[in-house]
């Protein structure tokens, strides 16, 4: 512990608390009171606040390295399961789940077919903001005190925490399985690239074809 500082453990124990508040179910004028969104805001605010703990300024959002990290073949297949995996995560459901659909509907309520252009940079906005949060600050700050493999299951734990949403317990496990793998793979793109930028393509990419898919 002694290789974080102070603001930084309280501000990884701040994004786990929120992350948490998702299985609250209290209701502000008739809709389910979402806190755990708040993780992101807090974890992009902490990953600019604390870049000097890291080795170098740029160390975990360096856009310039971005596209030279996918000349490694590795990268490129770690990059593209997530949006594999949405595709079979869809298909799957609309054969033997048909009501997951409508909870994924529910959950990502901002998709608005009518307006791609601005479902597209929601999309890539939320995604770089969840990249920045529990990649480039959560994570690479846990893995200076634990083990990476730890330090892996933990962040994509409270990720999928942070995507939960009130429904069938089938439905909801179903959902967060997903997400769950989808965050580890998003979490080895960043381990083998120390770059958000490059875990946010993947991020980004699962996001549009499962839009496309359903």
């Amino acid at each position: 512990m002694e290789k974080l500082n102070k603001s930084v453990i309280i501000l990884l124990i701040v994004m786990l608390i929120l992350s948490l508040t998702n299985f609250l179910y209290i209701k502000v004028n008739g809709e389910v009171l979402k806190l755990a969104g708040i993780s992101v805001i807090v974890g992009i605010i902490a990953y600019f606040t604390t870049r000097k703990t890291n080795e170098v300024i740029t160390s975990g959002l360096d856009i310039k390295k971005c596209w030279s990290s996918f000349k490694d073949v590795k990268v490129i297949l770690l990059s593209i399961t997530p949006a594999l995996l949405q595709i079979v995560c869809v298909m799957v459901a609309k054969i033997f789940l048909p009501e997951y659909i409508e909870h994924l509907s529910n959950r990502t309520n901002f998709i608005n077919s009518s307006e791609i252009i601005k479902t597209i940079l929601i999309l890539a906005v939320a995604a770089l903001g969840e990249e920045i949060a529990w990649r480039a600050f959560f994570q690479k700050q846990t893995t200076k005190i634990i083990k990476f493999i730890p330090s892996l299951v933990i962040t994509s734990v409270l990720f999928s925490l942070g995507h939960f949403n009130f429904n069938n317990p089938l439905i909801v496990i179903y959902d967060l399985i997903f997400v769950f793998i989808d965050s580890i793979f998003y979490g080895l793109v960043f381990k083998k690239t120390d770059n958000a930028w490059c875990s946010w393509i993947s991020h980004f990419v699962a996001n549009i074809i499962a839009v496309i898919v359903i």
